[in-house]
């Protein structure tokens, strides 16, 4: 799977560019690091994995969606 996005917000870029920089790694590195670290938090607090996995939660995103 691939992703592409785009950095509009001028402020947020710089300082995106910056902390890659600082940490000698790339922007895309520097992205899946934190979405990851997000993925991983879900995934280790056992309240919002069940909260974003429960049937009354993916209910309402499949009527959201229209998916049946």
């Amino acid at each position: 799977m691939e992703f592409q996005y785009e950095i509009k917000n001028k402020i947020l870029k710089k300082m995106v560019e910056k902390k890659a920089k600082k940490l000698n790694i790339s922007v895309n590195q520097l992205i899946w690091g934190y979405v990851n670290r997000g993925l991983m938090s879900d995934a280790l607090n056992d309240d919002v994995f069940n909260k974003l996995h429960s049937k009354k939660f993916l209910k309402e995103i499949n009527e959201s969606l229209g998916v049946d």
